[in-house]
């Protein structure tokens, strides 16, 4: 009794460190989905045009007419990315923190997972940022 009562206790822990390991996934993901739309609404459109080439711009919204849906609601794009940013980050920190297997196969692709997953965090930050200053600093500055 006792030891099946343990291994329910190992099946449960092992359940939730995959769980936490997906959900880790998923906001990485839909971080990284909301800042590139950021920089596609909002910074691509205003670069091409700064750079003469306002006929690619146009080329682009005709071909690709999602980009003005973005762009009619990039203020719950930008909230929504932020909130989802500010998730991750959290989740990051926190999977930092835990150890990495004994195993040293494991171990090493453990801790090149977190150095690639840190870098890829602040890539997002950064195309994030690129796409506020964009859309609401540069706007003001120049009109």
């Amino acid at each position: 009794m006792r030891r099946l009562k343990n291994e329910f206790k190992m099946l449960v822990t092992m359940l939730k460190k995959s769980h936490s390991r997906m959900m880790s996934k998923i906001l990485a993901f839909f971080s990284l989905f909301g800042s590139l739309g950021t920089l596609l609404c909002c910074a691509l459109p205003v670069t091409l045009v700064s750079l003469g080439m306002g006929a690619s711009f146009a080329s682009l919204t005709s071909s690709f007419p999602q980009i003005n849906c973005l762009t009619q609601r990039k203020d719950a794009l930008f909230i929504i990315t932020a909130i989802l940013l500010g998730f991750s980050f959290m989740v990051m920190k926190r999977s930092q923190s835990l150890a990495c297997p004994i195993d040293t196969d494991q171990k090493a692709v453990c801790q090149v997972s977190k150095k690639v997953s840190t870098k890829l965090f602040w890539a997002t930050v950064i195309i994030y940022f690129v796409g506020v200053i964009f859309s609401y600093i540069l706007p003001y500055l120049l009109y």
